[in-house]
């Protein structure tokens, strides 16, 4: 048995544990293994199945009105609606981890989508960051507080808090009262 086979096989027997008689236990099979380190990224296009299997992860996507679920979940299931929405093209994991471009405290993650662009910064306790990106933009700060001054407003925010700046909200400054980690989503796909 090889690595890659192993670890499929310790997959589907936790998923088996956790979902006993849900045939998306099976579905796993079908599916690229992969795992993350911490700051990598992947891109999937619409119409792709996957899941989450532990840890954590910043996932954004285009504007839609429908998630669809196949298994693996209490909420409701529409297998012949999920059917007729997948593209069941194989991708092999390469293709699907993005570019990272780093400048500074920016971290941006390249995908193909024009919808959406991401970016994470990494700020250093007391040194302040701008952000000049044009259009509307939400931040996530997933580590330690930062201070979000922009418009001569300062604004407090801690792990696990989000920032609506909407489109005329111009330049923000960022700076990590500590250490901190802060994601932005925007439509600026040039971000």
């Amino acid at each position: 048995m090889t690595c890659a086979s192993s670890a499929r096989a310790r997959t589907l027997l936790e998923l088996g544990e956790r979902y006993p008689a849900d045939a998306g236990v099976l579905a796993s099979l079908l599916l690229n293994r992969l795992t993350l380190e911490p700051g990598e990224g992947i891109y999937l296009p619409a119409g792709n199945l996957h899941a989450y299997l532990r840890g954590l992860a910043v996932e954004i996507m285009a504007n839609s009105d429908n998630v669809l679920r196949g298994g693996l979940t209490p909420k409701h299931v529409d297998v012949p609606e999920l059917l007729r929405v997948l593209d069941f093209s194989p991708a092999s994991e390469a293709h699907l981890h993005v570019e990272t471009v780093t400048d500074g405290a920016q971290t941006r993650y390249r995908t193909p989508a024009r919808e959406f662009a991401l970016s994470r910064f990494d700020l250093a306790a007391g040194e302040p960051t701008q952000v000049g990106i044009k259009g509307p933009r939400i931040l996530l700060c997933t580590q330690g507080d930062v201070t979000l001054d922009g418009s001569g407003a300062g604004l407090k925010v801690r792990a696990g808090q989000s920032v609506w700046v909407p489109a005329d909200g111009g330049s923000v400054t960022l700076t990590g009262r500590s250490d901190a980690r802060v994601f932005m989503a925007t439509v600026d796909a040039d971000a």
